[in-house]
C-alpha cells in the first residue's frame, strides 16, 4: 500500500466514525455531522503527510522540494548500482579505477545528504556523469559476460579504462568544489603562519 493510499484510507476512517458518532450517537444534524467528517478527513489527510527529507535534513521549505528529493534518491540508486556492477569486476585494473569511482560517489552523496541546497546546482553532473558512469561499468560487464572476440574485448577494456580515468578525474574536481572555500582557508592560514615563523624566527 502506497502512502498516499494509507493518508486517504486514515482520513476515511477518522471521518467515518467522526460522521456516525456525531449523527447517530450525537443525534446531531446530519448535514453538520457530514460537514464536520469532510473537515476531519482533510485534517488527517493534510497531518499524515510524510515529510520530505533528505538524510536527516528537512527540505520542505526549499524550492522544487520534490524534484530536489528525486534527484538524490536517483543518485543513491546509481551509485549503489555502480558500487555493485564495481566489485564484480575480474580485471584488477579497471575493478581499481571503478571502485575508485564509486568512493568519491560516495564522498560527493554524503556531502549532498548534509548539504541539500546543493543538489539543484549539482543536477547536470548528477544526472549526466553519474549516469554515464554507471552505465559504462555496467556495459564493461555485460560486453565480458557476452565473451565477445578478443581482439574486440581489448578494445573495449581500452577504451574502457580511458573513461575510468576521465571521470575519476571529473568526480574529484566536482568533490573538491564542495569544499573549495575551506581548502582556500586552509592555504591562507598556512601562508599566515608560514609568515608568523618567518618573522618570529624558529619555533622553540
Amino acid at each position: 500500500m502506497n502512502e498516499n493510499l494509507k493518508r486517504n484510507m486514515k482520513g476515511l476512517i477518522a471521518a467515518l466514525v467522526t460522521f456516525f458518532g456525531l449523527a447517530l450517537g450525537a443525534k446531531w444534524n446530519f448535514f453538520v455531522a457530514a460537514l464536520l467528517s469532510v473537515g476531519v478527513y482533510g485534517g488527517i489527510y493534510l497531518v499524515s503527510k510524510p515529510k520530505l527529507m533528505i538524510g536527516n535534513t528537512e527540505i520542505e521549505a526549499l524550492e522544487n522540494a520534490e524534484e530536489i528529493q528525486q534527484i538524490y534518491l536517483k543518485l543513491t540508486e546509481d551509485k549503489k548500482q555502480l558500487e555493485k556492477s564495481a566489485s564484480t569486476i575480474e580485471d584488477k585494473e579497471i575493478k581499481a579505477k571503478a571502485l575508485e569511482l564509486a568512493q568519491i560517489t560516495n564522498d560527493i552523496e554524503f556531502y549532498l545528504e548534509n548539504n541539500p541546497r546543493e543538489i539543484s546546482k549539482s543536477r547536470h553532473f548528477l544526472d549526466y556523469y553519474v549516469s554515464t558512469a554507471k552505465t559504462i561499468v555496467n556495459n564493461y560487464n555485460d560486453l565480458k559476460r557476452a565473451n565477445v572476440s578478443s581482439d574486440k574485448f581489448y578494445e573495449i577494456k581500452e577504451k574502457t579504462n580511458q573513461s575510468l580515468d576521465l571521470l575519476n578525474k571529473i568526480f574529484a574536481k566536482q568533490r573538491d568544489s564542495y569544499h573549495q572555500d575551506k581548502i582556500n582557508q586552509l592555504e591562507v592560514e598556512s601562508d599566515l603562519l608560514e609568515q608568523t615563523i618567518k618573522l618570529g624566527g624558529d619555533v622553540k
